[in-house]
Protein backbone atom coordinates (compact mmCIF):
# COMPACT_ATOMS: atom_id res chain seq x y z
CA UNK A 1 0.00 0.00 0.00
CA UNK A 2 1.58 3.32 -1.03
CA UNK A 3 2.18 6.00 1.57
CA UNK A 4 -0.07 9.04 1.40
CA UNK A 5 2.77 11.55 1.17
CA UNK A 6 0.68 14.65 1.84
CA UNK A 7 -0.74 13.07 4.98
CA UNK A 8 2.74 11.95 6.10
CA UNK A 9 4.10 15.47 5.68
CA UNK A 10 1.11 17.05 7.46
CA UNK A 11 1.30 14.61 10.37
CA UNK A 12 5.05 15.16 10.68
CA UNK A 13 4.49 18.93 10.76
CA UNK A 14 1.89 18.47 13.51
CA UNK A 15 4.35 16.33 15.50
CA UNK A 16 7.09 18.96 15.17
CA UNK A 17 4.72 21.73 16.35
CA UNK A 18 3.72 19.65 19.36
CA UNK A 19 7.38 19.06 20.23
CA UNK A 20 8.65 22.61 19.93
CA UNK A 21 8.45 26.11 18.52
CA UNK A 22 6.26 26.41 15.42
CA UNK A 23 8.38 29.32 14.17
CA UNK A 24 11.48 27.14 14.04
CA UNK A 25 9.98 24.53 11.73
CA UNK A 26 11.53 24.79 8.30
CA UNK A 27 11.16 22.78 5.13
CA UNK A 28 14.57 21.28 5.98
CA UNK A 29 13.51 20.14 9.45
CA UNK A 30 10.25 18.80 8.07
CA UNK A 31 11.86 16.75 5.30
CA UNK A 32 14.33 15.35 7.83
CA UNK A 33 11.43 14.32 10.08
CA UNK A 34 9.64 12.69 7.13
CA UNK A 35 12.78 11.10 5.68
CA UNK A 36 11.96 12.48 2.25
CA UNK A 37 13.79 14.61 -0.27
CA UNK A 38 13.29 18.33 -0.74
CA UNK A 39 12.02 17.55 -4.24
CA UNK A 40 9.33 15.25 -2.79
CA UNK A 41 8.21 17.98 -0.39
CA UNK A 42 7.96 20.59 -3.15
CA UNK A 43 6.13 18.17 -5.40
CA UNK A 44 3.30 18.08 -2.84
CA UNK A 45 3.45 21.53 -1.17
CA UNK A 46 4.69 25.03 -1.97
CA UNK A 47 5.81 25.86 1.57
CA UNK A 48 5.02 25.31 5.27
CA UNK A 49 1.92 27.50 5.11
CA UNK A 50 0.61 25.33 2.27
CA UNK A 51 0.97 22.29 4.58
CA UNK A 52 -1.09 24.07 7.24
CA UNK A 53 -3.73 25.18 4.74
CA UNK A 54 -4.07 21.69 3.25
CA UNK A 55 -4.40 20.18 6.72
CA UNK A 56 -7.08 22.66 7.76
CA UNK A 57 -9.10 22.12 4.61
CA UNK A 58 -8.87 18.35 5.00
CA UNK A 59 -9.99 18.52 8.65
CA UNK A 60 -12.82 20.92 7.79
CA UNK A 61 -14.11 18.52 5.15
CA UNK A 62 -13.90 15.64 7.60
CA UNK A 63 -15.85 17.65 10.20
CA UNK A 64 -18.50 18.60 7.65
CA UNK A 65 -18.91 14.95 6.66
CA UNK A 66 -19.30 13.94 10.32
CA UNK A 67 -21.74 16.79 10.93
CA UNK A 68 -23.94 15.75 8.02
CA UNK A 69 -24.63 12.51 9.87
CA UNK A 70 -26.03 14.32 12.93
CA UNK A 71 -29.66 14.99 13.77
CA UNK A 72 -29.43 18.72 14.43
CA UNK A 73 -27.29 21.86 14.54
CA UNK A 74 -26.34 21.37 18.20
CA UNK A 75 -24.86 17.93 17.54
CA UNK A 76 -23.03 19.30 14.50
CA UNK A 77 -21.60 22.19 16.54
CA UNK A 78 -20.54 19.80 19.27
CA UNK A 79 -18.43 17.87 16.75
CA UNK A 80 -16.58 21.08 15.86
CA UNK A 81 -16.24 22.11 19.52
CA UNK A 82 -14.86 18.69 20.50
CA UNK A 83 -12.35 18.85 17.67
CA UNK A 84 -11.24 22.32 18.82
CA UNK A 85 -10.85 21.12 22.42
CA UNK A 86 -8.77 18.12 21.34
CA UNK A 87 -6.58 20.20 19.02
CA UNK A 88 -6.33 23.33 21.17
CA UNK A 89 -2.73 22.82 22.38
CA UNK A 90 -1.64 22.60 18.73
CA UNK A 91 -3.84 25.55 17.70
CA UNK A 92 -2.48 27.65 20.55
CA UNK A 93 1.13 26.98 19.53
CA UNK A 94 0.32 27.89 15.93
CA UNK A 95 -1.57 31.02 17.02
CA UNK A 96 1.46 32.12 19.05
CA UNK A 97 3.68 31.88 15.97
CA UNK A 98 4.57 34.52 13.40
CA UNK A 99 2.02 32.88 11.09
CA UNK A 100 -0.92 34.01 13.25
CA UNK A 101 -2.45 36.40 10.66
CA UNK A 102 -2.46 33.69 7.99
CA UNK A 103 -3.74 31.10 10.46
CA UNK A 104 -6.59 33.33 11.62
CA UNK A 105 -7.61 33.89 8.01
CA UNK A 106 -7.44 30.14 7.34
CA UNK A 107 -9.50 29.39 10.44
CA UNK A 108 -12.18 31.91 9.46
CA UNK A 109 -12.22 30.58 5.89
CA UNK A 110 -12.49 27.01 7.20
CA UNK A 111 -15.31 27.97 9.57
CA UNK A 112 -17.07 29.83 6.77
CA UNK A 113 -16.81 26.74 4.56
CA UNK A 114 -18.09 24.61 7.42
CA UNK A 115 -21.05 26.89 8.16
CA UNK A 116 -21.88 27.32 4.49
CA UNK A 117 -22.00 23.58 3.91
CA UNK A 118 -23.98 23.04 7.11
CA UNK A 119 -26.49 25.69 6.03
CA UNK A 120 -26.98 24.00 2.67
CA UNK A 121 -27.65 20.63 4.25
CA UNK A 122 -29.81 21.90 7.10
CA UNK A 123 -31.95 24.46 5.25
CA UNK A 124 -35.22 25.20 6.99
CA UNK A 125 -38.67 25.68 5.53
CA UNK A 126 -39.00 28.94 7.47
CA UNK A 127 -35.71 30.38 6.18
CA UNK A 128 -35.91 34.07 5.35
CA UNK A 129 -34.75 34.79 1.78
CA UNK A 130 -31.41 36.62 1.72
CA UNK A 131 -29.54 38.31 -1.09
CA UNK A 132 -26.18 36.77 -2.01
CA UNK A 133 -24.39 39.75 -0.46
CA UNK A 134 -26.37 39.49 2.80
CA UNK A 135 -25.73 35.74 2.94
CA UNK A 136 -21.97 36.29 2.47
CA UNK A 137 -21.82 38.93 5.19
CA UNK A 138 -23.88 36.82 7.59
CA UNK A 139 -21.71 33.79 6.93
CA UNK A 140 -18.47 35.77 7.43
CA UNK A 141 -19.83 37.42 10.58
CA UNK A 142 -20.77 34.08 12.12
CA UNK A 143 -17.48 32.48 11.06
CA UNK A 144 -15.44 35.28 12.67
CA UNK A 145 -17.55 35.11 15.81
CA UNK A 146 -17.30 31.35 16.15
CA UNK A 147 -13.54 31.32 15.62
CA UNK A 148 -13.16 34.05 18.25
CA UNK A 149 -15.40 32.25 20.74
CA UNK A 150 -13.61 28.93 20.23
CA UNK A 151 -10.15 30.48 20.64
CA UNK A 152 -11.12 32.23 23.86
CA UNK A 153 -13.09 29.22 25.10
CA UNK A 154 -10.09 26.96 24.40
CA UNK A 155 -7.92 29.02 26.76
CA UNK A 156 -10.48 28.71 29.52
CA UNK A 157 -11.86 25.60 31.13
CA UNK A 158 -13.55 23.90 28.20
CA UNK A 159 -15.15 21.06 30.08
CA UNK A 160 -18.75 21.91 29.20
CA UNK A 161 -18.85 21.32 25.45
CA UNK A 162 -22.57 20.49 25.46
CA UNK A 163 -23.46 23.80 27.08
CA UNK A 164 -21.36 25.77 24.60
CA UNK A 165 -22.94 23.87 21.68
CA UNK A 166 -26.41 24.71 23.03
CA UNK A 167 -25.52 28.39 23.45
CA UNK A 168 -24.03 28.63 19.97
CA UNK A 169 -27.04 26.88 18.47
CA UNK A 170 -29.36 29.43 20.11
CA UNK A 171 -27.21 32.30 18.84
CA UNK A 172 -27.01 30.95 15.29
CA UNK A 173 -30.73 30.22 15.20
CA UNK A 174 -31.57 33.75 16.43
CA UNK A 175 -33.00 32.64 19.78
CA UNK A 176 -30.37 34.60 21.73
CA UNK A 177 -29.96 38.22 20.79
CA UNK A 178 -30.19 40.33 23.96
CA UNK A 179 -28.61 43.40 22.37
CA UNK A 180 -31.82 45.36 22.01
CA UNK A 181 -32.76 44.72 25.63
CA UNK A 182 -29.66 46.32 27.14
CA UNK A 183 -28.63 43.05 28.77
CA UNK A 184 -25.03 42.18 29.44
Amino acid sequence: MPVDMKNLIAESFKKLVQQGDADKITVKSLIEECHISRQTFYYHFQDILDVIEWSMRRETQRLVEQSMKTQDMRAALQIFISFTAQQFPLLEKLMNSRRRPQLEALMVDSMETYLGQMARYQAKDTEVPLSDMDRKVLLRYNACGLVGVLLVWGKENHSDEKRLAAQLERILSGQITGWSHGQS
